[in-house]
């Protein structure tokens, strides 16, 4: 591929260098916690039923702006992205602004428009004029833009969890700024939620069905008193393509958290024009095109 994401300088090259499969990581979320000694856990029925529903609590809101944070590691390398947008539930599209790592190469924020079908990335690799946008296909990318941009899209971060397992507990009660949220903990099927959401927002996840392998995901999400989505932090881990010299491919491990806040915001956004898409240039010799 053209483009090289931050994500590759940072090395978890998780778009370029090929996911050779993906798996829920046995990790507990950072910050997540336990309180009270499961004594404050309420029965795996209601709690199952609060999360699932809050996808649906939470596209009725309509829009949010969001924080991201996405945490990688990989070997004793760990790389952290943060990032910060604004999303159309109704429309399904929504834009971020990322910030690259210092050594990353890129000489800027990395701007991103994300919808079901594609990833547009703008600044995202060096060589490519700053004005023009990358277009990558979901269904191209292995996991299905989970990670790849460097932010899990926030829509997708809480349609997964329609798929949430009968593990879910109730852990509590917790300050988020000064808002009071129900934090739940548990873990997540992927290919369930995709089964159970609707198919013009299901692109992400069945592009990542043909990479992740069935593991449970762990999460922990946060509701305020309205059941919407608040904050969820995901778990994952990629078997990434095999290096020179090692025996077995190495595995990064990321921690991806969208906060959510500012309901109702309008969100003037739409998908780049194909006069603003990067074409890559013909190489030489390369025989043309017939219609």
């Amino acid at each position: 591929m053209l483009v090289r994401t931050v994500l590759t300088s940072a090395c978890c090259a998780l778009v370029l260098a090929g996911v050779t499969g993906c798996q829920g990581d046995d990790v507990q979320p950072q910050g997540a916690r336990v309180e009270g000694g499961g004594g404050a856990a309420s029965g795996p029925s209601e709690a199952v039923l609060a999360v699932r529903k809050a996808a649906d609590v939470t596209t009725g809101a309509k829009s949010s702006r969001t924080r991201t944070t996405m945490t990688m590691q990989n070997n004793d390398r760990v790389v952290k992205l943060t990032g910060q947008g604004m999303f159309d539930y109704v429309r399904h599209i929504g834009t971020l602004t990322v910030d690259a790592p210092k050594d990353s190469g890129i000489a800027g924020p990395l701007q991103e428009i994300l919808t079901p079908e594609a990833l547009y990335m703008k600044n995202g690799s060096p060589g490519i004029p700053k004005d023009k946008w990358v277009r990558l296909a979901i269904d191209g990318l292995a996991d299905g833009n989970l990670v790849s941009g460097g932010a899990t899209d926030p829509g997708t971060s809480f349609e997964i969890l329609r798929g949430v397992n009968d593990d879910v507990v109730l852990v509590g009660t917790e300050k988020l700024g000064t808002d009071t949220v129900r934090h739940y903990r548990g873990t997540l099927d992927i290919r369930k939620a995709h089964d159970l959401t609707a198919p013009e927002v299901r692109g992400p996840l069945a592009a990542a069905l043909k990479t992740f392998d069935g593991a449970p995901i762990p999460f922990d999400a946060y509701l305020d008193d309205a059941g919407r989505l608040r904050r969820v932090d995901e778990s994952f881990a990629f078997v990434m393509g095999p290096e020179v010299g090692k025996a077995a491919p190495p595995t990064a491990k990321v921690l991806s958290s969208a906060e959510l806040y500012d309901f109702g915001v309008v969100v003037d956004v739409k998908p780049p024009e194909a006069k603003d898409l990067y074409v890559a240039p013909t190489p030489p010799g390369t025989p043309a095109k017939r219609g």
